[in-house]
């Protein structure tokens, strides 16, 4: 049962990075983000209140949480692989589908060979 909440917090892990790294991107799209060393108070002002920002440091901090877990549960020689994998996997192809991110075909193979990699390793 315990490997079982350990495979769940990997996943969830996961995915809280990657919907963090999303609200990221969509932070620095954000009229409201400046970075101007004349106006410095207002730059920081300007990230420290932007909603985005603030939910990708949540996100982060729930997902650091949940790999404390992971690794005192799991190999980090199987947790790690497979956390870099998903998450780079997801991330493209949702950069991709929200962001309308350019997808070379060489990047979408390198994916595909991502994929097998993840099984075999998933399969040992």
């Amino acid at each position: 049962m315990s490997k079982l909440f350990a495979n769940l917090a990997l996943l969830l892990s996961i995915l809280f990075g990657i919907v963090g790294q999303l609200l990221l991107k969509k932070a620095t799209l954000s009229k409201r983000i400046g970075f101007d060393a004349t106006h410095l108070t207002q730059s920081i002002m300007s990230l420290v209140l932007n909603p985005y920002l603030l939910s990708w440091i949540f996100l982060a901090g729930i997902s650091a949480a949940l790999w404390i877990f992971v690794v005192s549960k799991l190999e980090l020689s199987f947790a790690y692989p497979v956390s870099m994998t998903l998450s780079y996997m997801l991330i493209l192809v949702l950069s991709w589908w929200l962001f309308n991110e350019n997808m070379s075909i060489t990047r979408w193979l390198g994916v595909a060979l991502m994929c097998v990699g993840l099984f075999l390793a998933y399969r040992s």
